[in-house]
């Protein structure tokens, strides 16, 4: 049985009820949890969606010499039993995004509630080259202004260059709107001695489990003051590699195939739902679990190397750093108070990554900023609606994470060089351009999820249209601040 009793979550829906016009006399407390490098697919919540005859031919291929694709898909089930109590209990939503399939724009994005193009952030070069400028407002400023305490825990990178925070500048979470920080600032950090951790800009030594250490120093943040609301941007870099280490028994047991590569990601998959469930459980046992809103999501699609299994990005083609919704379409989840999120459904109206600080904002009672990109959902969490949302990407089409080698078998380094790429999601149709071919596609994802059937010729109002829709967005938007000019030119619509 899972640390928060089955009794306690079937009872939760009759205590909300109870309580709720009491809870919200106080500003919700939110939780706001990041997975890294997590596949759509990777969590039992979607596997409705992401059926086994929608696996990625070379995923399928590749895995199906080492195990059946069955046990990749059950153990899908065992890793995330937290994550999908959630969904179960809260709003999922299949038709979520980020802006970018890369985790430096996509956090960016998060933060700001702002497309990261918008300030020049098309790639990780450009977050190494720049961060996110100072010129930037981080929603956990509003929070603090509104008399929450914020805190950020796990995977910051968000600064310019990769090797530590830049105080100089002023990017550190301590000068972007939170009042603790517990994590490291680099793109990712192996998980047992890491070098780099801090703790409110002072390096501190790892201690055991990354995992585990990012949890317990959440918990202690949750656990210093319980007078105030809380934002709690929590950031696991689970399950971004490396993930060459056995995970802890307590979270290896139950993953033991003998294919090293399933088995480890499971276990760090694992990890991180079973830190969700810590999180959990010290919120109700301080008696602030009615009055909390709990957001989950990831920070990109999977990348298509080894340690990254069935079922992976599927039902969608493609993986981190491409365009394709491999790379950029992410599970969602918003859990919280019966009197702000009608729960226990699905929502497949088009959202954004950009909508969750806003989203949280608006249920603190928060004015929100003219000039966001993301939108309140708390229309959505209360009821279903008909949302006629256009979301836009401006990015690249590069091999780096995928399946794709050079001549010598050598994984291609074309994380800046790749090709561009653009591309516009307006109701059921994705429009997509491939500089690398210098062609539009067009694609009714409603039922075409993996985009096999481009009807581009059969709708040419559509694509004009779509095309023009673009070009609008695209002409608001800044130079990259590391990206090459002349990969970026060829994003323009002339």
């Amino acid at each position: 049985m899972s640390l928060i009793t089955s009794l306690r979550w079937s009872l939760m829906g009759l205590m909300l009820g109870s309580s709720a016009i009491a809870a919200q006399q106080t500003p919700p407390n939110v939780v706001i949890v990041l997975a890294d490098d997590m596949g759509f697919g990777h969590v039992a919540m979607n596997l409705d969606l992401a059926t086994a005859d929608s696996y990625n031919p070379q995923n399928l291929k590749r895995d199906s010499q080492r195990h059946k694709p069955e046990l990749a898909r059950s153990y899908a089930k065992k890793a995330t039993p937290t994550l999908t109590q959630l969904a179960s209990e809260g709003v999922r939503f299949t038709n979520a995004y980020v802006p970018s399939p890369l985790c430096g724009p996509s956090r960016a994005a998060l933060m700001t509630g702002r497309y990261p193009q918008r300030f020049g952030i098309y790639n990780n070069a450009d977050v190494k080259a720049a961060g996110l400028p100072v010129e930037e407002n981080v929603l956990a400023n509003n929070f603090r202004k509104a008399g929450y305490r914020t805190g950020a825990v796990g995977k910051w990178h968000l600064t310019k260059g990769e090797k530590k925070a830049s105080y100089k500048l002023a990017q550190h979470p301590l000068d972007r709107g939170f009042d603790f920080f517990f994590g490291f600032d680099r793109s990712g950090t192996p998980y047992y001695d890491s070098k780099i951790l801090e703790l409110n800009r002072k390096p501190v030594k790892a201690e055991g489990y990354l995992t585990d250490q990012l949890t317990n120093n959440a918990i202690d943040f949750i656990n210093q003051d319980k007078s105030k609301p809380f934002f709690l941007y929590m950031a696991y870099n689970a399950v971004h590699g490396p993930l060459n280490k056995a995970a802890p028994k307590e979270y290896q047991a139950p993953f033991n195939s003998g294919d090293r590569y399933l088995d480890y990601f499971y276990s760090y998959l694992y990890a991180l739902d079973q830190g969700v469930a810590k999180i959990i459980k010290q919120l109700d046992s301080n008696g602030q679990l009615d009055n909390t809103i709990i957001m989950f999501l990831s920070d990109n699609g999977a990348p298509g190397g080894k340690p990254f299994p069935l079922p992976a990005n599927a039902p969608f083609t493609g993986y981190k750093g491409q365009v394709w919704q491999g790379g950029t379409r992410v599970p969602v989840v918003i859990w919280g108070p019966k009197a702000l999120v009608n729960g226990g459904r699905v929502d497949d109206a088009v959202i954004s990554s950009m909508d969750l600080m806003p989203t949280a904002l608006a249920a603190a009672g928060v004015d929100l900023s003219e000039d966001l990109d993301g939108n309140s959902l708390l229309p959505k969490l209360k009821r279903a609606e008909e949302d006629n949302r256009q979301l836009f990407w401006a990015s690249q089409l590069s091999y780096h994470w995928g399946f794709i080698r050079d001549a010598k078998g050598k994984k291609i380094d074309d994380k800046s060089t790749a090709e561009p790429a653009w591309a516009v999601r307006s109701g059921e149709w994705m429009l997509r351009y491939w500089a690398d071919s210098k062609k539009t596609e067009l694609f009714d994802v409603s039922t075409d999820h993996a985009e096999h059937q481009d009807i581009a010729n059969k709708h040419p109002q559509v694509v004009k249209q779509l095309t023009a829709d673009y070009k609008a967005w695209f002409d608001t938007l800044a130079k990259p601040a590391g990206w090459e000019k002349r990969y970026w030119q060829q994003l323009e619509v002339k």
